[in-house]
């Protein structure tokens, strides 16, 4: 997502409050609750079969029934797996932020590429901690969508102060993020219910 030029998961066009009328209905991000979603892609019949990202289009919100502390803690071999999902997803549709439940991991986390590493990093149950910033408006649309009917407008601060669990290490983490990055951290924090953060803050 970007003001510059849609570049992230949600191609951001434009920075935000969310204009809705009516608030979107809580979903899991898996069927039986499940951690992590079953890929067909990734099975021995998978062959060269594209893989199944499904973008968040903002017409829910994930539960929050997966963020504990306990949950995190559990999934020391989720990861790996993941990050290579999100890579594949940020291939196939050229984004640089993509966010777990996009993934089928129903842990709160963002992935952001990094173009000097030509890797993905895992950031894991982001905390927004106080900061100053500039805000602007930033139209969202799900990559792949006609970029009309599917957009959303939101304010989102340009730089946001976060604190994070790194995924591979889960090393906690303090680092200040700017524009896309930005953008992408306070996107998954939209995509989940606010008893989420509550829950990890």
């Amino acid at each position: 997502m970007s003001a510059k030029a849609g570049s992230v998961l949600m191609a951001l066009i434009g920075g935000g409050v969310w204009l809705a009328d009516q608030p979107p209905a809580v979903v899991h991000v898996n069927e039986n609750n499940a951690l992590l979603s079953e890929w067909p892609s990734e099975s021995a019949l998978g062959g060269d079969a594209a893989p199944e990202c499904a973008f968040w289009n903002m017409s829910v919100v994930y539960d929050s029934s997966l963020c504990s502390h306990f949950a995190i803690g559990r999934s020391a071999s989720t990861p790996a797996r993941a990050n290579q999902r999100a890579l594949a997803c940020a291939a196939a549709f050229g984004v640089e932020c993509v966010l777990s439940p996009e993934i089928g991991l129903a842990l709160p986390a963002a992935f952001l590429y990094s173009h000097d590493r030509a890797a993905m990093t895992m950031v894991l149950a982001p905390k927004l901690v106080p900061h100053e910033a500039e805000q602007v408006h930033v139209r969202v649309a799900p990559p792949g969508g006609d970029g009309l009917t599917d957009t959303k407008t939101l304010l989102f601060n340009r730089t946001v102060r976060v604190e994070y669990l790194e995924g591979a290490t889960r090393q906690l983490r303090s680092e200040t993020l700017s524009d896309d990055a930005a953008f992408c951290v306070q996107l998954l924090r939209l995509s989940f219910e606010p008893q989420c953060w509550e829950k990890l803050d």
